[in-house]
């Protein structure tokens, strides 16, 4: 969902400042498209007492489209990292730098030089990154890549949307219908700029960043205020102490808050309600530009605010490290952490140590698990963290509903949808956080008292645990809600620095809602790093679960697994490899060398098909490539065929998840006229093929027990009608709740199914048959230490039934048809009948 941002003013009304990006460096955007002769060199930049002249004007980019015009809806732009060398600003959906020609109805053009090496690109219409085209025409998919090689060489680019095809003369070198054009001799396109990096005679002390900064015009004309933005990212600027935030004692409380670029800082304390006048503590500057006070007494549940002042402007904002805040989010409050519920135990944490692979998830949504009455959860803890580690609930046919239904199951690990602190009103996924470090307080029961939600989040993750069930948390650290303003405490603090940002300063709306974390900026990526150990730690979170971990930099997401592991070295850590519409930074194959899963988009779209159309996948009887097929099944390791992991444990199988169709809706969409045995039959094979396929299963909560979402496949605000589990619903699929139950049993049970590296994989697994409609794998159980010797999987995708040959001798059947169990169904010898749409499972 797309919301309108609201631009920070600093100083004069209307005024966009200019940046401070290095000592010597200030960046000004957003002017009239001119050349560097005519923006001039007549400018100072003032701070303090002293002027510094500017000596140099580099351009920076071509002038952005007139925001008084509409944007043009079938306007074609090339975003990626060539932009700079064509005059633009790399990844600009809106750059005129790469505005392409239409040459047809439908269809693109452009043309330009390029110095060797190797780029990234996106194709977007209408000026935004609201519709964007990556690899395969898929819409926000990942980044095309093109490899020049050599130095200037001229590439053409076309882009047919009736097609739905990209293509350049590089990678299609004989796909063209003409040559290169007359344009050849011509060089990169010139033009004006909107945006110049000014360089100053001598460099800036670090100290100014504190100080009121100015560009002007040589005759002392006011231009802009200067905001330190770039520069901050200087080693003088990092804090390492892992102190941030307030910290209690029953002596006193140390307060520091990171705020390099205020010019002063006071603490405001409310001690008497968060309505009373605020009791003003003074705070003293310390090294790296972290401000701090300390305060006497217990200040135990004492709120808190802080007050900064830049350029004459007062900003008053919570505590981004804090750990507790009001229901509204506006003040922190102190706590002592060791009086708020029971923390985690370390023999608590190490009993439920696994391997990766060994891992099997289930996603959830707090409110959406128990809201139904017919959970039999007590009224008062229906929806809450409570409600789901409430014992001995089941439906009135006897059920079992809420925690019972995950023990019966048999999942390892459930997956929450983010319980960080958001501020949307009404019903919420909750993709928008606020603070960070603080447990969301409208999953806790009524009551007014405002750290309820920190001590019955741990009471869940603690009654969790007690019955061998791990927590995953859904983490949204690409972006924060609100997404500027005075109300982001993240602007408040550091204005323009936490997000990513353009020459004019207008966030990147990257994410799709607003803004972007700029987490290559180095206390950026030490706030996420910190909030991921706190909540390891506090709450004995045992994994993570990244939103568009696409956004974020290679090197935050190795940063962040280290710093995890160094806390939970079994910590299942994964994510989207795919962002809301701007570039991918760490897309599939990212992850390679790393103890990190990415959600295999390969492995849902065969199994799958599309996601909310009407396109089939495997499961309902399309034909796919038999190749990528394999691939698939084998864990996705290698570099062929659409695999791009080392270990299985880099991919996380699935076919649904809460966004999108739930796969109910999918296949009731996909296979209108089928009976509802045939739709069952589907679920079933897709089932089977996450439970049985190498990596790590990731199962949307409620598809075994009939989940659907009324056709809607985007239900963030579609209330409890729509996403609440339907317990009732459920008791029609408890054939198909057992069947998934017991392969997840089988793959418990079976360390064939859940191989742990990739060279084993390859020596141990070998596929004896594949076609568009089937694949037929053996796995060698004696040689990876499984009671069962050998083991047979037929994955069946065709309409109909299928006869296949079996090795001499007898073999027992586990899984064939509607039908599965632990051990033996009963025995066959030559040949099996695998009917259609359905698994077998074969061993001795």
């Amino acid at each position: 969902m797309m919301v309108p941002l609201v631009f920070c003013v600093l100083a004069q009304a209307n005024i966009p400042p200019a940046f401070l990006d290095a000592r010597d460096v200030v960046v000004v955007g957003g002017l009239p498209g001119q050349t560097s002769a005519q923006f001039g060199t007549a400018y100072t930049v003032t701070a303090g007492s002293r002027s510094y002249k500017v000596i140099g004007v580099e351009p920076r980019g071509k002038p952005a489209r007139d925001p008084s015009r509409p944007l043009d809806p079938q306007r074609v732009i090339i975003a990626g990292s060539f932009q700079s060398k064509l005059g633009g600003t790399d990844w600009d959906p809106d750059s005129e730098s790469t505005e392409m020609a239409q040459v047809s109805p439908g269809v693109y053009e452009f043309w330009a030089k390029l110095p060797k090496g190797r780029y990234e690109f996106k194709i977007t219409r209408g000026g935004s990154w609201n519709e964007n085209y990556g690899a395969g025409f898929e819409r926000n998919g990942g980044n095309f890549v093109l490899q020049v090689p050599q130095e200037d060489q001229f590439v053409r680019f076309e882009v047919d949307f009736n097609k739905k095809l990209v293509r350049d003369s590089i990678s299609s070198p004989n796909e063209w219908s003409r040559g290169l054009p007359e344009l050849a001799g011509q060089g990169v396109r010139k033009g004006l700029y909107s945006a110049f990096a000014l360089k100053l005679e001598n460099e800036l002390p670090t100290t100014v960043v504190g100080q009121s900064l100015e560009l002007a015009k040589s005759d002392g004309t006011f231009v802009r205020p200067i905001v330190p933005r770039n520069v901050l990212e200087l080693p003088e600027f990092q804090y390492n102490g892992n102190d941030l935030g307030s910290r209690w004692s029953s002596e006193s409380t140390q307060f520091k808050i990171w705020s390099p670029t205020s010019q002063s800082a006071n603490l405001l304390l409310y001690s008497n309600g968060t309505e009373s006048k605020p009791t003003r503590v003074k705070m003293g500057r310390g090294n790296a530009g972290v401000w701090f006070a300390k305060v006497p007494g217990n200040l135990h549940r004492v709120s808190y605010q802080y007050e900064f002042s830049r350029n004459g402007t007062q900003w008053v904002t919570a505590d981004i490290n804090c750990f507790a805040a009001t229901d509204d989010l506006k003040h922190s409050i102190v706590v002592d952490l060791a009086k708020v519920g029971t923390p985690p135990d370390p023999k608590e944490l190490t009993s439920l140590i696994r391997a990766q692979t060994n891992s099997i998830i289930y996603e959830l949504h707090v409110r959406d698990f128990t809201i139904q009455p017919e959970s039999g959860v007590d009224p008062s803890k229906r929806g809450t963290y409570l409600g789901l580690v409430q014992p001995g609930t089941k439906t009135v046919q006897g059920f079992p509903t809420g925690l019972d239904y995950l023990k019966w199951l048999g999942v390892t690990d459930v997956h929450l949808l983010p319980i960080q602190s958001f501020v949307f009103g009404g019903y919420s996924w909750g993709y928008g956080t606020t603070l960070f470090n603080v447990p969301e307080a409208g999953y806790a029961t009524a009551g007014d008292d405002p750290l309820r939600g920190i001590a019955q989040t741990r009471e869940m993750v603690k009654g969790l645990h007690a019955n061998g069930l791990r927590v995953v948390m859904d983490v949204v650290y690409n972006h924060t809600w609100p997404p500027d303003g005075p109300d982001s405490a993240f602007q408040a603090t550091v204005p323009y620095y936490y997000f990513r940002t353009d020459d004019v300063g207008n966030n990147l709306n990257e994410s799709g809602v607003g803004n972007a974390m700029a987490d290559e900026r180095p206390m950026v990526r030490k706030y996420v790093r910190d909030s991921l150990v706190f909540w390891a730690k506090e709450y004995g979170i045992d994994g993570f679960r990244f939103d568009l971990l696409g956004m974020h930099q290679p090197e935050s997401v190795r940063d962040w697994e280290k710093a995890v592991r160094a806390v939970r070295p079994d910590a299942l850590i994964y994510g989207e490899p795919w962002t809301g519409g701007g570039p991918v930074h760490f897309g599939k194959g990212a992850q390679r060398g790393l103890r990190v899963g990415v959600f295999n988009d390969n492995f849902r779209s065969l199994v799958r098909g599309d996601t909310d159309g009407a396109g089939r996948g495997f499961s309902m009887g399309s034909g796919v490539d038999p190749n990528a097929l394999a691939n698939v099944v084998l864990g996705s390791v290698g570099n062929e065929f659409g695999a791009f992991a080392d270990s299985p444990e880099e991919t996380i199988n699935y076919v649904s998840a809460h966004d999108n169709l739930t796969f109910w809706d999918k296949v009731s969409k996909a296979m209108p006229n089928a009976t509802p045995e045939t739709k069952e039959s589907a679920v079933r094979l897709a089932t089977a093929a996450v439970l049985l396929s190498q990596g790590v299963p990731f199962l949307e909560g409620g598809v075994e027990i009939g989940r659907d979402k009324k056709g809607n496949g985007n239900s963030y605000d579609g209330g409890d009608a729509i996403n609440r589990f339907d317990w009732v619903r459920a008791a029609q699929f408890k054939d198909l709740a057992e069947y998934t139950r017991t392969l997840i049993a089988l793959r418990k049970a079976h360390p064939a199914f859940r191989l742990a590296s990739g060279s084993v994989i390859k020596s141990k697994m070998a596929i004896l048959a594949k076609d568009s409609g089937k694949v037929v794998y053996r796995l060698d159980g004696k040689a990876v230490g499984d009671s069962w010797k050998e083991i047979l999987v037929i994955l069946n995708g065709n309409t109909g039934a299928i006869d296949l040959p079996l090795a001499s001798g007898k073999w027992n059947v586990a899984v064939l048809g509607a039908r599965a169990r632990t051990g033996k169904l009963y025995d066959l010898e030559k040949s099996v009948r695998v009917p259609a749409l359905s698994a077998c499972v074969l061993y001795r």
